[in-house]
């Protein structure tokens, strides 16, 4: 019921619209009421007494009653089903806008196929809800209750044998529903299974391909596939087995009536026209069972799919806002780090006792061996995460006490794995920046020795670059990334091994563009290849999470220690190449 209970509250919004919708159905079951009267009158005043005098009013009642429900039946439906399609827009729009706050914790640990089905196949299947669930329930038991109340008026005994079924049809129901919830649930979850393995192989197909594991992929998502089918089997069978069960007892109702009907209408106990509308009153007894069955049939579904949203709207981000935090307005780029220590979720800690600092201005670099604690240092520079304890500070603040989207305004960062969207180059450029100005764009795009290449492709500025950037080469890709990082005009820039994939020409000319980007800004530069930091102001060595050395080029190529041991590796594997 709690699941329920959320659900509708997503239609609080639209009060005004669910009341004008519940107007027109009370119109529309309360005329629905109305042509088995006429009906017994036809039957009982016309046809019995063979006199016609009274059967053209009879008739034209029965059109106007006909026209009035088909035109409460078409604002009703159109009502409903427009209002379904923006509850459903608002709750995707609600959705994606609250996966941006999630920390990034929570998408490693979620695969995007699994919530690519959350926010479309389990929205959509509240649509129905929305449609049918939530106002026709209501109705329905309203004329379930009216037509009731018809059938006592007209006869209390036969009303008694109508209704007998109802007893075993609402313990039928209840059986149901206890059976049927986990059998959805199951549904949506294989769902999502399949959207996540058909993500993570359209994501991956140039692997799959290169390896010529087109067979083992295909074998995979079709055992996803099974899953999900005999998911859907097992759906099917309940409800196939169910419903026909269901409509058979509740035509025993139309027995009953027929068989003591009969027998009164014979003993002159009731008239024909009476047993004639009771039988229509009957059918139109049933009817909205038979609907409360499936629409309970829908509201199941959208309870399996409601958990699964829900499970999703209850996250809470690990990294967000404190009530007092602050919008930074000038930052002049100091950032310390006092005492660090941390840990992802509850594995080992990566960073132990991490102190340094970075003055306005300033480029520090951090090398050390793969899984030393570098891109750590970085993610909780750029407050993806919060240390386990300790503080990161900027100007003298810790970062916990500003805002995040003033810290990332002041803050930047380049990646080894460069993403880039499916878009033009101009707005992969301008990603930060959306109101930027051309001339803006262009600029950046200079800093970045970027503008030469892009005035060659295609369309310019004006060119899709693909998913990913898969139209653009290593180094490109990794220049509009840092075009994209100087438009933001950020005081400190994180430059996680920026060039570390590229080839040595394009890494000429990163090499190029950061002499110019870093100029008067803070930057936190990790190094992969330590030719590229000799100009450094500082240099950081880093080992299992700890810093070992601290000093400039020189001075810890003199020392004789990590760093030396790192730079004269890598001078041995160029001379061998």
């Amino acid at each position: 019921m709690q699941v329920l209970r959320r659900l509708f509250s997503f239609l609080r919004p639209y009060r005004g619209t669910l009341l004008l919708t519940g107007v027109l159905l009370l119109l529309y079951t309360g005329l629905e009421l109305l042509p088995p009267l006429f009906q017994r009158r036809i039957v009982d005043d016309v046809i019995a007494k063979k006199d016609l005098s009274q059967l053209g009013l009879y008739i034209a009642g029965l059109v106007v009653t006909y026209l009035l429900l088909q035109a409460a039946n078409a604002g009703d439906l159109y009502l409903r089903h427009a209002l379904g399609a923006r509850v459903i827009f608002d709750l995707r729009v609600r959705i994606y806008a609250y996966l941006q706050r999630l920390s990034l914790s929570f998408f490693e640990q979620t695969s995007t196929g699994e919530l690519m089905s959350r926010v479309t196949n389990d929205v959509e299947a509240l649509e129905q809800f929305v449609t049918h669930g939530s106002s026709l329930t209501a109705v329905d038991l309203l004329r379930l209750l009216g037509t009731a109340g018809v059938l006592f008026w007209l006869d209390w005994r036969l009303a008694l044998a109508a209704l007998a079924p109802l007893p075993i049809l609402t313990v039928a129901l209840r059986l149901f529903n206890k059976r049927v919830r986990p059998v959805y649930r199951q549904v949506r979850a294989r769902l999502g299974d399949i959207n996540a393995r058909l993500q993570d192989s359209l994501a991956g197909i140039r692997v799959v391909q290169a390896f010529a594991q087109e067979k083992a992929e295909l074998d995979r998502f079709a055992s996803e596939s099974e899953n999900y089918y005999r998911a859907r089997v097992g759906a099917i069978r309940t409800w196939s087995t169910f419903f026909p069960a269901f409509h058979f007892v509740s035509a025993l109702g139309t027995v009953l009536v027929l068989s003591f009907g009969a027998r009164l209408s014979v003993s002159n106990e009731v008239s024909l026209g009476t047993l004639v509308a009771f039988l229509a009153y009957v059918t139109a007894l049933y009817q909205p069972i038979r609907r409360l069955t499936e629409i309970d049939n829908v509201i199941q579904q959208a309870i399996a799919a409601g958990e699964r949203i829900f499970e999703l709207l209850d996250q809470q981000p690990e990294v967000q806002d404190d009530p007092n935090a602050i919008a930074l307005e000038r930052v002049r780029g100091e950032v310390r780090f006092e005492d660090v220590h941390f840990r992802y979720g509850q594995g080992d800690e990566v960073l132990h006792d991490v102190e340094f600092t970075i003055a306005p201005g300033e480029t520090v670099a951090l090398v050390g061996p793969s899984g030393a604690g570098k891109t750590s240092i970085a993610n909780l520079l750029s407050r993806f995460y919060d240390p386990n304890h300790g503080r990161v500070l900027l100007d003298g603040r810790d970062l916990r006490q500003i805002r995040l989207d003033a810290l990332r305004r002041n803050v930047a960062v380049v990646l080894q794995e460069t993403f880039l969207f499916n878009t033009t180059v101009r707005e992969n450029i301008r990603f930060g920046q959306p109101e930027t100005g051309e001339e803006e764009v262009i600029a950046a795009a200079r800093a970045a020795h970027a503008h030469e290449f892009i005035q060659e492709l295609p369309q310019g500025y004006d060119t899709e670059i693909g998913e990913r950037g898969v139209r653009l080469s290593g180094g490109q890709k990794q220049r509009l990334a840092l075009a994209r990082a100087i438009l933001t005009d950020p005081r400190v820039l994180i430059l996680d091994e920026a060039t570390s994939s590229v080839d040595a020409e394009a890494e000429y000319h990163i090499q190029q563009a950061l002499q110019e980007v870093l100029r008067g800004r803070s930057a936190l530069v990790i190094a992969h290849r330590l030719s590229t930091i000799r100009n450094a102001d500082k240099i950081i060595a880093l080992e299992q999470g700890r810093i070992r050395e601290v000093g400039d080029h020189r001075e810890l190529l003199e020392k004789d220690g990590l760093y030396s041991q790192l730079y004269r590796r890598q001078l041995e594997m160029a001379l061998e190449e």
